[in-house]
């Protein structure tokens, strides 16, 4: 077994709880928060002990492996007091609130070498396996891709997922995903433009993002075009990819599992059963427990490309102009 420590009992802190106590691969053996209403109550559903103290959590329990679900502005000292202890690191998404943050954590994890994982579980779904295998060596033209949700409906949503300068809005918290997605698919983005609107949920103190927008990508060297649709103002959920082509059109849908189309007149019909948490982190468990890290399919180093992105994105959107991509 992994001796895995967690550090933040919020609502996405207790999924990763609730996925882990059910894994044979992970013991459990601390959990830490500086809000001391949630440790408690984690702490007495979980039966797991709880400290306030990161560092005393991470001396007491001595894990191997920490996974650190807090807002994306507190993420570099909590990667550094694990990593120069050798404990290796599960960084939730989005990897940092800003550039500067993230290549900070960057050197540090290359300085210590600690084994390290990002949360973008969209690449261990056995379908986008499949979906990368029918993509290799071939041509795409063009993607429409839409996530729909209806977070912004949800009155018993934690707050600070509406404060822009906190969460980041639907970009930072959720649409990171398609485009860490897409890039692991297709490969690297070079510009982005768009809209962002509020035609539902009208901005308000409590409530500083747009509830819905829609951008436009052109990737590098000659790479396909995208348009991608999202909104928290949906009532259900949907997370489709198309990618289309001369010979091909293929809609991989996140959410059911499922591969469907046609590639050169051939019919592709593919379904799989996927448990998206879980298989994150068992590959990082694994990655522990037999060093090897390549199990891991999304690096800190890597998700710096997705970051960049979406900070473009966010440019755009405030601009109203034409973002470009940093190349690193």
């Amino acid at each position: 077994m992994v001796r895995i420590a967690v550090v933040g009992t919020g609502w996405h802190g207790q999924g990763h709880l609730n996925t882990m106590k059910e894994m044979a691969l992970i013991e459990i053996v601390g959990i830490c928060d500086v809000n001391q209403e949630m440790l408690t109550k984690a702490a007495n559903k979980f039966n797991v002990p709880a400290f306030k103290n990161y560092i005393q959590m991470l001396e007491e329990t001595k894990p191997e492996g920490v996974v650190i679900v807090t807002p994306p502005k507190a993420r570099v000292e909590l990667v550094r007091d694990a990593a120069i202890r050798g404990i290796h690191c599960f960084i939730e998404k989005p990897p940092a609130k800003s550039i500067d943050m993230a290549k900070q954590i960057s050197e540090i994890l290359n300085e210590t070498k600690v084994i390290n994982s990002v949360g973008f579980m969209f690449r261990y779904s056995k379908a986008v396996a499949k979906c990368r295998e029918v993509l290799s060596g071939r041509d795409v033209s063009i993607i429409r891709s839409a996530m729909l949700d209806g977070i912004a409906l949800r009155e018993n949503w934690p707050g600070w997922f509406f404060i822009k300068d906190i969460s980041g809005g639907p970009i930072f918290d959720q649409a990171i995903h398609i485009f860490d997605l897409s890039r692991y698919l297709v490969g690297d983005v070079a510009q982005v433009t768009g809209f962002q609107g509020n035609q539902v949920k009208q901005q308000s103190d409590t409530f500083t993002i747009e509830d819905s927008f829609s951008l436009a990508l052109r990737y590098q060297d000659g790479g396909p075009l995208q348009t991608h649709n999202h909104s928290w103002v949906y009532p259900g959920f949907m997370c489709q990819l198309e990618f289309i082509s001369d010979s091909m059109h293929l809609t991989l849908d996140i959410h059911k599992g499922s591969i469907s189309g046609h590639v050169d007149e051939e019919a592709i019909s593919y379904q799989a059963e996927d448990s998206l948490y879980e298989q994150e982190l068992e590959a990082f468990a694994r990655a522990i427990l037999n060093n090897q890290p390549e199990l891991v399919l999304s690096t800190y180093d890597d998700s710096l490309k997705s970051l960049n992105v979406t900070i473009a994105m966010l440019e755009a959107l405030e601009t109203g102009t034409v973002a470009n991509v940093p190349t690193t």
